[in-house]
């Protein structure tokens, strides 16, 4: 190893896309606008969106040999989604139960073991993905849905916060990983009127010029966990069409 290894420059790569949010929001019709996209699924809700997709997984492996088919097979696919990621954390409870068949939860495990052992099933499946990027050079997509989660800090109260519906660690491990993590909502303007002499909160979806009230938050507040290594706006529409040319000129440039 010498200097002469340096790169300078940024460096084009693939880009690794979480989306959270609430069920019907619109996660799987967003990722269906990236480019060339194949599913696989690990739950049973894309019978009525027009993608190609892999029979449902109904095991931990099958995911890894869906993976290993794109990485191996010819194809011309440019995105391979995961609908959802915490269906697949399932699968991966369901292996471990499997293996240990003296337990029926992980809570059974002393000490948390049985919630470690979670980690090198993802660790594979991360490596998968990795291999499928730089080897393939395919995008990824991980669709999670939400949870309101108790949020400790250290330096004042604690407070809600919207955030991938996962076990502690693996959510730890996919949002370290991911370059985007986007929440998915509906926007909701909020108001106070006089109703005698009380307050009351008047709460209504706020929407665009196209009729559009859904949206993407790109950056993390205390009330939600998004982040962006993109120079993105904090906010967007929930338009994948729209939001994919965006992403693609900002990775690539508009030459491309």
């Amino acid at each position: 190893m010498s200097l002469t290894s340096i790169i300078k420059g940024v460096q084009p790569e693939p880009f690794r896309l979480l989306i959270h949010g609430t069920e019907g929001i619109g996660k799987s019709t967003f990722s269906a606008c990236a480019p060339d996209p194949i599913f696989i699924q690990t739950e049973d809700g894309l019978s009525q969106l027009d993608v190609p997709k892999f029979p449902l997984a109904e095991s931990f492996d099958a995911v890894t040999d869906y993976l290993n088919d794109i990485l191996n097979e010819k194809h011309d696919y440019q995105t391979v989604v995961i609908d959802s990621v915490d269906w697949l954390e399932k699968l991966a409870v369901q292996k471990v139960l499997e293996k240990h068949n003296d337990k029926t939860t992980l809570a059974e495990f002393d000490f948390g073991k049985g919630y470690a052992m979670l980690i090198p099933l993802f660790e594979t499946i991360i490596n998968l993905l990795n291999r499928l990027r730089r080897l393939r050079k395919m995008n990824v997509i991980l669709i999670a849905h939400t949870r309101m989660e108790k949020v400790e800090d250290p330096n004042g109260s604690s407070y809600d916060q919207y955030a991938p519906r996962l076990d502690k660690r693996i959510n730890g491990m996919m949002r370290e990983w991911s370059d985007l993590i986007l929440f998915a909502s509906v926007e909701i303007s909020r108001s106070t009127e006089k109703d005698g002499f009380k307050q009351r909160v008047i709460a209504k979806a706020v929407r665009d010029q196209s009729g559009n009230d859904r949206v993407l938050y790109l950056e993390s507040t205390p009330a939600i966990v998004a982040k962006s290594r993109y120079p993105l706006p904090a906010k967007m529409p929930l338009d994948g069409a729209s939001f994919f040319v965006t992403l693609w000129e900002t990775i690539y440039g508009k030459q491309q």
